[in-house]
């Protein structure tokens, strides 16, 4: 390591010195008497309890925080930055935490001062008692031998998902397709609740990458392709994980990860300056504005070739001097060594440390073990042995930045700048507070209320893609063939998702990959068990099995769909996460495709295909032959009942697209506001695509009357209200998402994108019934930022015509009553 020097100006100044509103108590120290300089840290820490009931004081400046790091070592400050892995703690299989911890390790680690644990038990999933008597464990190892609390973290991206029998609601793609923000926000309430009711205070989540490149795995974890509908869908739901200041929200991951290249998980990114400040920070720039979160991730990736966890530019400047984040950083799992072993950047953990401290602002180094471990008492590392196996030189975070530090090479006062931000974390979260009493949930895990809330998401997760009308017997003229109203009519359901609910929910549900045991769910229904209570009359095999093989004779099946009226084949994916999700064909199994391909071509059935995948897979012209066409991207446990509402009609369908599907392999990574015309095959015409971003049907109509502005020429500093009527010409009430986009006719410095989704709001419409949406437009809605990092956001209005355009799927070069233009005038 010799003539390494620190580097000039890669250190950020910590924001948290302004003892932020957030805290859960601001104190006047000296009037309680109190003198805290120069005592041990634990005295210090202790005084906390003290302060919790204080009065509060609006001229206090005294930080507690800061008296408790002036007594600190450099050990302890460097133990406070990292966060370990709990199967590290854990003895062998036994899924029984109470009977598999370690509590020697545990003690070493508490006498170490390491600030946090994170995961979950990777062969079993934990009952809500078994949860809570790991961590009151844990805390009391704590309590024993350090003044300083930990805090654990654990992954959570649609409910408390490694929590046995707590609610989880659909994957937040599925919940992106809703364009409801009120359920996103109580998703974030109940999945907190659910958390804290078993210790779990800091949740990873959400994901606000955008859902840029089909293949990636983790697309069902994102809340689309759209900047404006993913920063909204954040901002709501850590505004929900966070509305009761007990639980902590982790926007992630820190940037750029969400496409990769080759679409591979954790491939490198190209992603150029105007993208990345235009497409990919946004949702992060709203979730710091917004949803004012308390926590961030980095991402594994690299971005144009530097990894991001090495980033001055990405983990200082873009997330600290523009965002204005001042919150703690945290590494994903096992980073740093990635620099090592992936990235080929870096030495040795001494070098990979280094450069990590020293170039960004990260503040936790999550691993998977650190040194004390290696001699346990010969205790059986399970799972941890393969995850650390040929890393064993890389375990020593702990000792090796220390060494950083004497050696000169990472001053203190950076050390400073993270542990205060660790140490305020814990403080605002009341992890300090010993007489704090035991949080109880206002409604118990997995309650009937929470249960009805999933379902509402479900119901609104359901995007209808395609209903032809058909000729119903007994029925004079054809009609859509959905929603089938007829509690006898003969059903024929098939496929290979149609009676799982464990595929319903796929990756991050019960276990990081998922499972393919349905009985573990506690709540809900599979589809056929759904159908089977809204029909008298349904028949069931499953045809194909999810790799497309084929369960049942063939010739049988088919025979059983041709006598039935109506056959609902259930197609789509296993679950899957991260890089076990990766796939070299967007294709889904061609056997599941040939199976609704035979099943289409018989004329004696109405072919309703059904769709549960995590990702946009190819369907190869399928879709051509089916009377109907229902999607949900994995809508959990409460999907089978939401599939047969709505199939009944008991639920009017009212989601969209929140990306775009692609047709054939040629357009699989072209977002809707792609920028270049060209792009397509034929220059003057949209892509060809399977259905577009925002498509959705319904079983109602709605009628859009003619656009109109309070104003057609604005200034930089003015606003436009755009308004238009809405009625529902139908005879059943429903919801409807209003989508309104704008587009610029000529931009001088940058080639304009197609169109950009600026607002949107749900409705709800009885039969006949007119609302009046209004939006209001300003220049944050028609400017782009300029391209620019470390000098904070720079919006740029341009003055120029802008089209204003009402739906997805409206033509403005057309003459259009959805469509109007106005001028923004210098």
């Amino acid at each position: 390591m010799s003539g390494y020097e620190p580097i000039d100006g890669a250190s950020v100044p910590s924001r948290m010195n302004s003892w932020p509103l957030k805290a859960l108590a601001t104190t006047v120290l000296v009037g309680l008497g109190v003198t805290l300089v120069n005592q041990p840290y634990q005295t210090v820490v202790s005084s906390i309890d003290k302060l919790e009931a204080t009065s509060l004081a609006s001229d206090a400046t005294a930080n507690p925080i800061d008296a408790i790091l002036a007594n600190m070592t450099v050990e302890e400050k460097v133990a406070q930055m990292v966060q370990v892995a709990i199967f590290s703690v854990l003895d062998g299989a036994n899924p029984d935490p109470r009977v598999a911890l370690n509590k020697t390790r545990v003690r070493q680690y508490a006498k170490l001062g390491v600030g946090s644990f994170f995961g979950m038990n990777m062969g079993a999933v934990w009952t809500p008692e078994e949860w809570k008597a790991l961590i009151s464990d844990i805390e009391t190892i704590y309590a024993e031998e350090s003044a300083i609390p930990m805090i654990y973290g654990i992954d959570t991206t649609h409910g408390a998902g490694f929590v046995h029998g707590a609610t989880l609601f659909p994957q937040p793609l599925a919940g992106a397709s809703s364009f409801n923000l009120d359920l996103i926000y109580r998703m974030g309430e109940i999945e907190a609740k659910d958390s804290l009711a078993v210790g779990l205070p800091w949740i990873f989540s959400p994901i606000l990458g955008l859902a840029m490149q089909p293949k990636w795995s983790r697309n069902y974890e994102t809340f689309g392709e759209d900047p404006y509908l993913a920063s909204q869908m954040g901002a709501s739901v850590i505004r929900g994980i966070q509305a009761k200041n007990d639980v902590a929200a982790c926007m992630k991951h820190f940037i750029g990860y969400s496409n990769p290249t080759a679409g591979n998980d954790r491939s490198d990114s190209v992603i150029n300056d105007y993208e990345l400040v235009n497409y990919y920070a946004p949702p992060f720039l709203a979730a710091v504005k917004e949803g004012e979160v308390w926590t961030a991730m980095e991402t594994y990736t690299s971005v144009n070739g530097e990894p991001v966890l090495a980033s001055k530019k990405l983990l200082s400047d873009l997330i600290r001097n523009d965002m204005g984040f001042d919150g703690l950083l945290v590494t994903d799992a096992d980073e740093v060594n990635r620099l090592i072993d992936e990235h080929h950047i870096a030495n040795d953990e001494k070098d990979a440390l280094y450069m990590v401290f020293n170039q960004t602002s990260l503040d936790m180094n999550m691993i998977l073990t650190v040194e004390t471990l290696d001699n346990a008492n010969g205790a059986n590392l399970g799972v941890l042995a393969d995850l650390v196996k040929g890393k064993e030189g890389h375990a020593n975070a702990i000792k090796t930045t220390v060494e950083l530090v004497n050696e000169g090479l990472l001053t203190e006062d950076r050390l400073d700048e993270s542990v205060r931000r660790i140490l305020q974390l814990k403080y605002d979260l009341g992890l300090f507070n010993k007489s704090k009493t035991a949080y109880v949930p206002p409604t118990p895990i997995g309650s009937p209320e929470d249960q009805r809330d999933a379902k509402a998401m479900a119901d609104e997760s359901i995007i209808l893609l395609k209903n032809e009308p058909v000729t119903i017997s007994g029925d004079a003229k054809p009609k859509q063939v959905l929603p089938i109203e007829d509690a006898g009519a003969s059903i024929f359901l098939t496929g290979p998702l149609a009676d799982s609910k464990a595929y319903l929910c796929g990756g991050w549900s019960l276990f990081w990959q998922g499972t393919d045991n349905s009985s573990m769910f506690k709540h809900g229904v599979s589809i056929r068990d759904g159908l089977s209570k809204s029909f008298a009359n349904v028949d069931f095999a499953t045809g194909v099995d999810v790799n497309g093989k084929a369960v049942e004779d063939r010739a049988t099946v088919l025979a059983k769909a041709a006598k039935s009226e109506y056959t609902i084949v259930v197609i789509g994916e296993h679950g899957y996460a991260e890089k076990t999700g990766d796939i070299d064909n967007l294709d889904l199994a061609e056997g599941q495709l040939d199976y609704v391909r035979q099943l289409t071509a018989l004329n004696s059935t109405k072919v309703i295909l059904v769709i549960v995948s995590g990702r946009t897979r190819l369907l190869n012209g399928v879709t051509k032959d089916a009377a109907a066409v229902l999607l949900s991207f994995l809508p959990c446990e409460q999907g089978g009942e939401a599939f047969a509402d709505v199939i009944s009609g008991r639920v009017n369908p009212s989601a969209k697209l929140p990306l775009t599907y692609p047709k054939n392999s040629g357009n699989t990574h072209l977002p809707y506001y792609h920028r270049v015309n060209t792009a397509c095959r034929d220059e003057f015409a949209e892509c060809e695509m399977e259905w577009k971003f925002g498509s959705g049907l319904s079983y109602t109509t709605f009628e859009y009357g003619q656009v109109t502005l309070s104003q057609e020429n604005v200034t930089s500093s003015g606003s436009v209200t755009v308004s238009v009527p809405v009625t529902n010409t139908g005879a059943r009430a429903g919801k409807e998402a209003v989508l309104l986009f704008i587009s610029q006719k000529v931009r001088h410095k940058y080639v304009p994108e197609t169109k950009l989704l600026k607002k949107f709001q749900k409705i709800s419409l009885k039969p006949q019934e007119t609302v009046i949406v209004n939006f209001t437009l300003t220049a944050a809605d028609w400017s782009y930022y300029a391209p620019q990092v470390g000098q904070g956001f720079r919006a740029v209005s341009e003055p120029g015509v802008f089209h204003v355009q009402i739906k997805h799927d409206t033509d403005c070069a057309k003459d259009n009553n959805l469509c109007k233009d106005f001028q923004v005038v210098a």
